[in-house]
């Protein structure tokens, strides 16, 4: 089970569903599958998608996010020495024979993500017209990847500004794509005139390429005046650097393929319920707002007894606390007096790439969590207070345990009736 914990926190009915429930969504984000479904190699051509690449020159790799470790590894057992070189940096890092999966920092950006983002950036320059760059772009990428043209300390402080305002993550990535020397197009017009591939692996509500990992192989659309007025709105006085590359010739060698989003993951889940005897609804595959009263949203969707209802997408923390959690334990935290009035349900949101902001993936709550809390001594509306999620759920022993995953395709949450 990927759910390390499964069989402690399957305390009810409705908690062992959900979790089977969970089970089956990750199960269906398999970035293996999703690339062996994609690339494939005859002769001196890549198929990719179904769209034929010549093999003239000569074929790198580089990428960055949660699931780009897995992706190289893949593509190496697939394209195998046809791989020239390539460079790739993740959350975990692993031995490959023809690709350097470096480990980096997440989420906050650090001195070696930098020094490995030049790396990547150096590779990507030496591709000449003839050559292929494929592109392992996932979530997690725009902390992982990165090179700032303001100072470190800087872009830590203005990221964390924004993320305790609750910005989400369009707001974020705008801000990002204008900073940096790597986001909104910068990738491949470091590329050019090669052909780019890239098989993106999306953690954005709505999956628009130019804001998974803030678009580095994608023609912006976003301008710097637009970064400036997501400052203003969070009254941050930083000032975006510059403008990002809009010439169309950088990006007419440009192939943005999306290997993998929640909605395989969603409808696994939808589909798991169904063989399980209950009634499954997906309400949506963009959730966004404030995390704690996203639980609450879900809950009153609930139509009677086997209904099930299930979302993905991301939501938001706006941090007025001190505390330690992640948006996935806040949408079960801010749920919890409504779960309580609620026999035979559940609720549970966790975070597909396995790390909420903690070592958890998420928490998982049922009609019999507040009278736990009251045994613990414990106060939910205390935790929510001071955003303090991670330590009152991990007291209660219901966090949800599956460390990294290996993929990442934002939040998927769901709510079930007994």
């Amino acid at each position: 089970m990927r759910i390390r914990n499964f069989k402690q926190l399957a305390t009810s009915p409705a908690s062992r569903a959900a979790l089977r429930i969970l089970e089956a969504g990750l199960d269906a984000i398999n970035p293996e599958k999703a690339l062996r479904a994609l690339v494939k190699v005859h002769g001196n051509t890549l198929i990719v998608g179904g769209k034929r690449f010549p093999l003239k020159g000569k074929l790198y790799v580089v990428g960055a996010g949660k699931a780009s470790g897995v992706m190289a590894s893949v593509l190496e057992k697939i394209l195998g020495n046809r791989i020239a070189q390539g460079l790739v940096i993740d959350v975990t890092a692993r031995t490959l024979k023809r690709i350097t999966v470096v480990k980096g920092d997440h989420p906050v950006l650090s001195e070696r993500n930098v020094r490995t983002t030049l790396n990547i950036k150096r590779l990507a320059d030496e591709a000449g017209i003839d050559d292929i760059v494929l592109c392992l772009i996932s979530g997690g990428g725009s902390a992982l990847l990165a090179d700032p043209w303001v100072s470190l300390k800087d872009y830590q402080n203005l990221m964390h500004k924004l993320l305790r305002s609750g910005a989400d993550i369009h707001e974020l990535n705008t801000v990002r794509k204008h900073i940096d020397s790597i986001k909104g197009g910068r990738l491949a017009m470091h590329c050019f005139p090669a052909t780019v591939i890239s098989l993106l692996v999306s953690d954005v509500p709505g999956n628009d390429p130019a804001f998974i990992a803030s678009g580095p192989t994608v023609r912006d659309t976003t301008t710097n005046r637009d970064a400036i007025r997501i400052l203003k709105k969070y009254r941050i006085k930083d000032g975006a650097a510059a403008e990002t590359p809009k010439d169309a010739r950088f990006f007419r060698n440009v192939h943005n393929v999306m290997a993998l989003d929640n909605t395989k993951a969603v409808n696994a889940m939808a589909a798991e319920a169904r063989n399980m005897g209950l009634r499954p609804r997906i309400v949506s595959t963009k959730i966004a707002g404030e995390a704690r009263e996203t639980g609450v949203k879900l809950l009153n969707k609930l139509t009677g007894k086997k209904s099930v209802v299930i979302a993905a997408g991301e939501t938001t923390v706006t941090v007025t606390g001190h505390g330690k959690g992640g948006r996935n334990q806040e949408v079960v935290l801010g749920a919890l007096h409504l779960l309580s009035r609620m026999p035979g349900c559940a609720l549970a949101s966790m975070g597909t790439d396995g790390i909420d902001n903690t070592p958890a993936a998420g928490a998982i709550a049922d009609d019999k969590t507040l009278a736990l809390e009251r045994k613990k001594g414990l106060r939910c509306t205390r935790a929510l207070e001071n955003n303090d999620s991670y330590p009152f759920f991990k007291k209660l022993g219901k966090l949800i345990i599956t460390g990294p995953t290996g993929t990442n395709v934002s939040d998927v949450m769901v709510a079930v009736r007994f």
